[in-house]
């Protein structure tokens, strides 16, 4: 079980919001030049050293990262045929149910994640609506939530399985 694709999956979502982060951190400071002339009409984006050098190296990372996801992905419903994840899930594939202690494991880390967003969520609203800084800093945090809600279900997952392994 533990190196089940699923079991990785709130991993690989972790990383590819903290990725997502860093592309937000790169981009939050452009200085914008525009240009707008009777002969010439242009629009110049300057980034800092490390400002682009987040920008562009959180794109490659991301896009190496979605290589190495997708075939992590293939390898996994080749080898489970009856248990295939699409690569765009409506349900979340991280759920494991394929027997009533997988269930119950997969329903008590459900409920956290689902407490920590009925606090958290009304919470972000808050700040959003009250908030003197700007909305990237918004955007931090909505990141922040979703980095936390898989930190939740992941280590109460890996709480199980390691209860389990003893």
């Amino acid at each position: 079980m533990k190196n089940d694709f699923r079991m990785q999956y709130p991993l690989w979502m972790m990383g590819f919001i903290v990725t997502l982060g860093m592309f937000l951190f790169g981009v939050s400071s452009p200085t914008t030049h525009i240009v707008n002339t009777e002969t010439e009409q242009s629009i110049l984006v300057e980034l800092g050293p490390i400002a682009g050098l987040f920008a562009v190296g959180s794109v490659i990372l991301y896009f190496l990262m979605m290589i190495v996801f997708y075939t992590q992905l293939k390898r996994h419903n080749k080898k489970n045929p009856a248990e295939k994840i699409s690569i765009f899930p409506i349900r979340p594939p991280e759920y494991l149910e394929q027997d009533e202690g997988m269930t119950h494991i997969t329903r008590k880390a459900s409920q956290k994640v689902y407490t920590f967003m009925s606090w958290s969520l009304p919470l972000l609203a808050v700040f959003a609506m009250f908030s003197p800084f700007s909305r990237i800093y918004t955007v931090f945090v909505i990141l922040l939530i979703a980095l936390i809600q898989y930190v939740i279900y992941y280590v109460e997952i890996r709480t199980h399985f390691k209860e389990e392994d003893e």
